[in-house]
């Protein structure tokens, strides 16, 4: 089994991991980051795009790497923008695309979900602040009724 990190590109929230056997396919990876992401990722599995995010050098690109870290809040720099060229063969298999080993600290795998087929963090907040909203209107009418 191998540990990988992934990121989806423009979607607010934290980097997650997915465990995979190194004789699964991509497609099965895909599976397992819709799987691990549920309420994120809407639509088809084979519809996600899957990048590797390797530096020039060939290096995974750290955890703490300032772009990285503004993918947390949504954003999309140039840097990570350059990654997305040549999506991962969904045939391949996990031990012959993800070489070097994936390390600790590293993002593996950066994921771009079709236009219609995320629900994002924001919208979740969206939502959580119309539940808010109505639970204040509802107090609010039950302490009015019984000052009456």
């Amino acid at each position: 089994m191998v540990k990988l990190f992934c990121a989806i590109v423009g979607v607010a929230g934290s980097a997650f991991s997915v465990r995979v056997d190194e004789s699964d396919s991509v497609d099965d990876l895909k599976v397992m980051i819709k799987a691990r992401k549920p309420d994120t990722i809407k639509g088809e599995a084979d519809k996600l795009q899957l990048f590797l995010a390797k530096t020039a050098d060939g290096k995974w690109l750290p955890s703490n790497d300032p772009d990285v870290v503004a993918m947390r809040s949504g954003a999309v720099s140039e840097k990570v923008q350059n990654l997305l060229n040549g999506q991962i063969d969904p045939a391949e298999e996990i031990a012959d695309v993800f070489v070097p080993a994936p390390q600790k600290k590293e993002i593996h795998v950066l994921v771009v979900v079709p236009e219609g087929a995320v629900g994002s963090a924001s919208e979740t907040s969206k939502m959580d602040q119309v539940v808010q909203e109505v639970h204040e209107m509802y107090a609010q009418t039950v302490l009015t009724k019984r000052k009456r």
